[in-house]
Order: structure tokens, then C-alpha cells, then sequence
């Protein structure tokens, strides 16, 4: 009799804290049965007769029987006329969803995983990437339990510890559990957070054959848990996951958050689902490897629920959260303070997870009571009304972004509503300012994305602007719906004046509140463009009263980059063979027997851009990270508020480089400075080459030239010597220099004012009376050349660029390729 030989009470063993006890019992049960552990052959009638209950179930609760997964469960009630014409129907969904915060979480006598994914066999991992870095998450381990090392554990005599990753802690966890893993890594970075990266998650999930009724497990921060919250949203319609928390922001706000996100089109969050995990885990010991500049933007999250919901939360911060939060990494790290004898580190650490369990409270309490947003009273949104706008082109920490809309709302409410005093305000104020958040960044003058933001804001918010500041006390929530632009200008211009009063440290301004700051990826580039274009697009469509309704715009849009992209009903070697054949016939686009005949003007081209957004991000993620001299160019642009697509970018200025390098130039001419970017790439290029030349850049604007002058001097010395700066007209130097110097240049790279540039040129080959400045066997690039079809076709410069083409392309003494890089560049040599 084998069931006879099966122990019941341990087959049946549930640890009774597990967050999912009671779907793990169920789960057995209907296991036991299929399995016959409760019933054998000798017991085949009562079996039969357990059966039928089964059946019934059907009907009574399918639930019960047949559930997709047993996390979620949905009703509904549906009423019709007579005749079915006319029909209402009333749904409802119940979701179930577990928080725990504990320690030690992969320890290997915590079953908190143990008891969900033991009885499934597996658990599918997604995971942030930076939890395999050595530097990034590396720490002590204790050997025999798994436990990671904080509050002196390293020093106990005879304990074996060994350092490691986060996702080898995970592993040996899992192991230890006999639980088989299917690890997924994926950036954790804000300028991957896009719809082609939760894409991509989800094509993995379907490769691995995830079910329905399985949780993915989820590991890592705020932009993980969010991108595949999603993917999990999206796959089967909704698939369950499981968050562990690696970070403060999925510690207490993004992981137990049920609204799953990307960024699009320079936008935070643009697009989401509504799916919380079935389970967050929220472990302080995994935080003790962070980035002091990733813990201190973690904490916004918890001011926020401190000023308009918690006040006891806001006066515990004043009181640990200066001195000690990111100094001891809430608790997990004493190492700056233990030998300090005055201070107690067991009520410093009790007080570091008290901070943690009333933010992940008051958080969760004013989530999941609103779970679908069906009203906009959400106190969870402080500092999230304009700061998603200008986040991503700042290049800001998100909760650096979100200090600074805080601030200024907490602002709003004492100058605007008169809400608060001016006492409250500045004790607001004070405690992101003492915590060293930020309450002012240089963005927030950009009035532009600062309007657009309000817009975005009211369209999300379901045409309410909602905005919810601190209102009568500390702790206490109101909501601001009408404010003008003009207000609103009114307002920053005073915010930043009262941050900048001498009353705050640092005047205002945060500790590493950048991406870059912390060593992540930069998001402002790409970011501001899109802002940009889509301004400068809303700009033009109000000037000529053209009322397109959205569904049109998007139906154009989608018309446009149809047009651009092969279909995809056949294979890719079917298209490109099909495709060779037809131009072969005719010998079209592969080869040309005649130079094309002029034209007064430039094709009609449909298009905002020259290049399916897909194309242009595939050729940079596939292109050499750019050096820190060049990021920093992207940095200190943003930070000036400069027009950041006039930057030639990551993709370009490796291009150039690499051109210099090749070519091993020696002597450069950078007409069009802009922030220095090109001038770094060729200095760059140069030095690679071993010939360690000079480059001669050239800019007329007195702000971008002083931007750029900060840039230089914040390279690398020898990138730094080697660039020479010149304020000036650039006609009138390059005529002086050719007059009155012998000097002559391999490469000359024009990318300034287009309407000049047949000037530019007729001074490189000497074609003014003057001797040419390109030397012999020298090169001429010419940048956004093909910009002659993207501008408008009322713009000069798309004449002037169209006219300057031709005109190199009818220039028998010289060469030429027009090739399609960004806005194109063409490639001038002497024949």
C-alpha cells in the first residue's frame, strides 16, 4: 500500500508565515488526489465519490476546480432585456497579494520562496543585471546559512563567510531547496526601459513555456520590477510574479506597486498595466552593497509618504534620517558609527526598519484602496505631477526628480493655496535639503517641458491635473486642479529664488542627483529630442490651426513607419531575394551608370526622421559605449538647458573618432562647436592614431560657448590640450587663418549654420581668391546633409543644404559619398 508508506503531516508541511499558506494547501490537496496519496486503489469509491463533488464545483465555483492561478479570482453579473437588445453587465475581480518584510530572505531557513516554488517544481527568474556584478552587489555571505553579512556578523569567531553576488546568493538559495531555476538577466537601467526591452522579456517567458498559474520571480529594483511587471501583465493577459526587492525604491513603492510601466517617447511611464505581485519580499540585507547615491534617491519615495500621509513617518525621518539612513545603509552597515559610544545601533537599526514598514503601510494603504486609479485622490502621487516630464531629459535619479517637484509643490501650497505656512514649507523643504535630495535642477527653468508636463499630467489623470500637496498639517493630503501656465512660470521663477535664498545647503541643488552620477547610463539625449519634436510639433500644429484628432495623428504615424519598413509576411531571405531581383533588373539602387541630373528643390520626403526609431537604437546599442569625456558633454548640455539634439551623440561621435583614428589625422577643423562633442570624438580619434594632434573648433554663441568651455576643462588632460577653442564668426576665421597662417587641416568637419555651407566649402578648397585650408590628401565631412529632406519645406535650410549638395556632386575636382549616418554625412575628398 504505498499511500500507507507517505507521511501525511509531512507531505502536507506548510510553513504557517508563508505569505501564500493557504493557496499552497490547496495546490497539495488537488495534487494528492491526482497523484492517489489520499486515495488508492482500494479506496476507488470514495474516491468516485470525492470526484463528483468536483463536478458540482463546476458550477457552483469554478474557482475552486479550475482556477487560471490561484491569485485572482473574477464575478459578474449580467442583465438583459427581453429581446437582447439591450444588455448590462457589472464585473468584478478580487486580488490577493501578500507583503512581507523580512531579513535574510535567501537565507537558507527562510522558506518565504522556498514554500511558493517548491511545490511548482522550478521558479522563473527575471533579474536585474547589476545583481551579477561583483562591484556592484557583491558582499559577505555566511557559508553555512546563506545569511548575508550586517551589524558586525563578520567579526564572529570560527564563522566561515565568502563573498558574494546577489544572484549567486540566489542560486545556492534555490539549490539548497532543491528548486530547479531558469534565470532571465535584463538590464536594470532607466534608458532601457522601453517597450523592446519588456518585449523582449516576454518572448523569453514564451520560450521557457511559463504557465499561467506560475510565478515569475522578479529580482531587482524600481525599473526591473516595473518593466517585467508588465511583461508578466501582458503575457497570457496576466501571469502572476513575485517581487523581491532589491532596492529602496522596489523595496517600499515600485515592487508591491500594482501600476506596471515603460517609458516611451521621452516620457516616464507612458505606457503600463495594472498588475501588482502576488507576493513582495522587502529585504534591508540585500541593500548594504547599494551606491550611497542609489540609497539617498530611494528615500524620496519615503518622504513623500511622510509629508501627505504619515506625520509620525516625516518626524521619524527628521530625527534618524539626516545622520544615519544613508550613512549606514538603513541599518545594514554601522561601520562609519560603531565605534561612537553615545549611539545606540540596535535602536538606530530598529528605528531604520520602523522608517521601512511605515512608508511600505502608508504606502500600500493608499495604492491598493484606489488599485485601478478610478479617482485621482492619490497621495501617493506627491512630487509625481511635473517631474515626469522633465526626468528623463534631465538625466536625473527618479527620486532626485521627484524631491524637486515636492519642494516645489510643497511651495505651491503655501504661495498658491495657502495651505500650509511658510513654516511648514520651509520644514518640508529642510528635510529633503538635510537628506541631501534635491530641490531645484536647472530643468525646471526649461518653462517649455515644464508646460508640457501639466498637459501629459491632465491627460493621464483623466483631464484633471490632481495635483497632491500638503494641505492644513503635516501628513494631510489636498489636490491642486487649476493653475495657469503663466502661474505656473510665476512660480519656478520664485521657487528657485527662495531654494537658492542661502537658507538651504548646496543651494538647493542635490548630491549625485544623475544617472550618470551613480554610473548608469544617461537618458537625456534621446529624451529631450523626443520632448522637443513632440513641443515643436504641438507648436506648429497651434500656430496653423490644424485640428487633427489623435486617432488621425497615430494613423499617420503608423501610415509613415509602414512606409519605411519591409512587410513581414515573408521571411527575410524570401524579402531580400524577391527585393535584388527587382532592383537588379533594372539596375537600380545597387549601381548608378549616370550622375542624377539637378533639381531646383529637394524631393518631397513625408517623413519627421530619416530612420525607424528600432534601427537607429539598434546601431547604438551595437556600437561602443561612448568614454566619459563625451558623457560628460551630454551632462553638463543638459545642465545648461541647451538644445541637446544639436549634439552629434553616442553613434556619431564614434564615427568620428574612429574616422580621425584611421585616418590618423593630426591637424582638425570642428566649424559649428556646439558643446564639444565632435571636437572630443576627433581629439579622441587623434590621440588613438598616435598622431596626438590639434583640433581648432569654432563657435560664435557666446552661453554655448562657455558650456563647452566648461566641458573642455573637464576632460582628460591630454583630450583637454589638445583642443583649441575659438569663440568667433567662423567665415571670419577660417579667411584670417587662410590669409595670414599656412596652416592647413586633414580632416575639416563642417556642422554649423546650414545656410553657410557653400561658404564653409568654398574656404576649404580655396575657391575665394584665398589658398584652400584642406590639405592635400585631406577630408571634408559634412554633417546633416541630408536633413535637405527632413526640414520643412518652407525652410531655408532645406534649400541650402539641397543647393550645397548638388553642388558638391557637380564638383569635378573632388569625390564624394553621401552616406546615412543620423542625419547623413558626407564624405569630401580631392580626386
Amino acid at each position: 500500500d504505498e499511500a500507507a508508506k507517505i507521511d501525511l503531516k509531512e507531505y502536507f508541511s506548510v510553513n504557517p508565515n508563508s505569505p501564500c499558506v493557504e493557496k499552497i494547501v490547496d495546490l497539495k490537496f488537488k495534487n494528492a488526489i491526482k497523484e492517489n496519496v489520499l486515495f488508492n486503489e482500494k479506496n476507488e469509491e470514495k474516491r468516485n465519490e470525492y470526484l463528483k463533488e468536483f463536478e458540482r464545483l463546476e458550477k457552483i465555483d469554478p474557482h475552486a476546480v479550475y482556477p487560471t492561478s490561484i491569485y485572482r479570482q473574477s464575478d459578474g453579473c449580467t442583465v438583459a432585456t427581453e429581446d437582447s437588445q439591450k444588455i448590462e453587465a457589472v464585473m468584478s475581480t478580487t486580488l490577493t497579494t501578500s507583503i512581507r518584510i523580512s531579513s535574510h530572505v535567501l537565507a537558507y531557513k527562510n522558506n518565504l520562496l522556498a514554500e511558493i516554488y517548491r511545490p511548482l517544481g522550478r521558479a522563473v527568474v527575471v533579474m536585474d543585471d547589476k545583481l551579477c556584478d561583483l562591484e556592484y552587489t557583491a558582499g559577505e555571505v555566511e557559508v553555512s546559512t546563506n545569511r548575508r553579512a550586517v551589524l558586525g556578523m563578520e567579526s564572529k569567531e570560527g564563522v566561515e563567510f565568502t563573498k558574494l553576488t546577489i544572484k549567486q546568493q540566489l542560486d545556492r538559495y534555490f539549490e539548497h531547496h532543491g528548486v530547479e531555476t531558469k534565470i532571465l538577466i535584463k538590464s536594470g537601467n532607466e534608458v532601457d526601459k522601453d517597450l523592446e526591452n519588456v518585449q523582449e522579456i516576454l518572448i523569453d517567458l514564451k520560450k521557457i513555456g511559463v504557465m499561467r498559474n506560475e510565478p515569475v520571480l522578479v529580482v531587482g529594483g524600481g525599473v526591473i520590477a516595473d518593466i517585467a511587471g508588465f511583461a508578466c501583465a501582458l503575457f497570457h493577459r496576466n501571469t502572476p510574479y513575485v517581487m523581491l526587492a532589491t532596492s529602496i525604491v522596489s523595496g517600499i513603492d515600485a515592487g508591491p506597486s500594482p501600476r506596471t510601466c515603460c517609458d516611451g517617447k521621452g516620457y516616464k511611464n507612458a505606457f503600463g498595466a495594472i498588475h501588482p505581485p502576488v507576493v513582495t519580499l522587502t529585504d534591508r540585507t540585500l541593500w548594504r552593497t547599494m551606491h550611497s547615491g542609489m540609497i539617498r534617491h530611494g528615500i524620496a519615495e519615503i518622504v513623500k509618504m511622510a509629508v501627505v500621509e504619515n506625520k509620525g513617518l516625516f518626524e521619524l525621518l527628521e530625527k534618524i534620517g539626516p545622520g544615519f539612513l544613508v550613512k549606514t545603509k538603513f541599518g545594514t552597515d554601522m561601520s562609519s558609527i560603531k565605534d561612537i559610544d553615545s549611539l545606540d545601533l540596535d535602536e538606530i537599526d530598529a528605528d531604520c526598519g520602523r522608517v521601512v514598514g511605515m512608508a511600505m503601510e502608508s504606502y500600500v494603504r493608499a495604492e491598493y484602496g484606489n488599485l485601478w486609479e478610478t479617482h485621482q485622490c492619490r497621495p501617493h502621487a506627491y512630487g509625481h505631477t511635473w517631474s515626469p516630464g522633465y526626468e528623463l531629459p534631465a538625466g536625473m535619479l527618479h527620486g532626485h526628480a521627484v524631491a524637486t517637484c515636492m519642494g516645489f509643490g510643497a511651495y505651491l501650497s503655501w504661495k498658491h493655496c495657502n495651505w500650509i505656512s511658510e513654516t511648514q514649507c520651509n520644514r518640508i523643504c529642510k528635510l529633503i535639503n538635510d537628506l541631501e535630495l534635491s530641490l531645484w535642477h536647472d530643468v525646471m527653468s526649461d518653462k517649455s517641458i515644464f508646460h508640457a508636463s501639466t498637459k501629459k499630467m491632465i491627460q493621464k489623470r483623466g483631464g484633471n491635473l490632481a495635483a497632491p500637496l500638503p494641505r492644513g498639517e503635516i501628513g494631510e493630503c489636498g489636490y491642486l486642479n487649476d493653475i495657469t501656465d503663466d502661474e505656473l512660470s510665476k512660480y519656478v521663477d520664485e521657487y528657485k529664488s527662495f531654494v537658492m535664498s542661502g537658507n538651504f545647503a548646496r543651494n538647493g541643488y542635490g548630491i549625485e542627483p544623475n544617472l550618470i552620477d551613480v554610473g548608469l547610463d544617461e537618458t537625456a539625449t534621446e529624451a529631450t529630442a523626443h520632448v522637443r519634436a513632440e513641443i515643436a510639433y504641438e507648436d506648429k500644429e497651434q500656430n496653423e490651426e490644424q485640428k487633427i484628432s489623435s486617432q488621425e495623428y497615430y494613423k499617420e504615424e503608423k501610415k509613415e513607419e509602414e512606409s519605411v519598413r519591409p512587410e513581414r509576411n515573408l521571411s527575410y531571405q524570401e524579402w531580400i531575394k524577391r527585393s535584388q531581383t527587382d532592383r537588379n533588373s533594372e539596375w537600380k539602387m545597387n549601381v548608378d551608370f549616370d550622375k542624377a541630373p539637378d533639381t531646383a528643390e529637394a524631393p518631397h520626403f513625408p517623413h519627421n526622421t530619416l530612420f525607424h526609431d528600432q534601427a537607429e537604437k539598434y546601431a547604438i546599442s551595437q556600437t561602443t559605449v561612448v568614454s566619459k569625456n563625451i558623457q560628460v558633454a551630454a551632462k553638463v548640455t543638459m545642465e545648461e538647458n541647451l538644445f541637446a539634439p544639436c549634439m552629434v551623440g553616442s553613434l556619431e561621435s564614434q564615427f568620428l573618432k574612429i574616422f580621425a583614428k584611421t585616418s590618423k589625422a593630426g591637424n582638425i577643423l570642428d566649424i559649428g562647436t556646439f558643446t564639444g562633442m565632435s571636437a572630443i570624438a576627433f581629439a579622441e580619434g587623434s590621440f588613438s592614431s598616435g598622431e596626438g594632434g590639434k583640433v581648432h573648433t569654432l563657435e560664435s554663441d557666446e552661453k554655448t560657448a562657455q558650456a563647452a568651455k566648461k566641458i573642455f576643462d573637464s576632460c582628460e588632460e591630454k583630450v583637454k590640450k589638445s583642443i583649441v577653442l575659438h569663440h568667433t564668426d567662423a567665415i571670419d576665421w577660417m579667411r584670417d587663418c587662410a590669409e595670414n597662417t599656412g596652416e592647413t587641416f586633414d580632416i575639416i568637419f563642417i556642422d554649423a549654420d546650414k545656410d553657410n555651407y557653400s561658404q564653409y566649402y568654398a574656404l576649404a578648397m580655396g575657391d575665394m581668391g584665398l589658398r584652400p585650408l584642406l590639405a592635400d590628401g585631406g577630408c571634408i565631412l559634412a554633417d546633416n546633409t541630408m536633413s535637405a529632406l527632413v526640414y520643412d519645406e518652407d525652410d531655408s535650410r532645406r534649400q541650402a543644404l539641397h543647393l550645397f549638395n548638388q553642388h558638391v556632386k557637380n564638383d569635378e575636382r573632388v569625390e564624394q559619398a553621401m552616406m546615412t549616418v543620423r542625419e547623413g554625412i558626407s564624405i569630401i575628398t580631392r580626386v
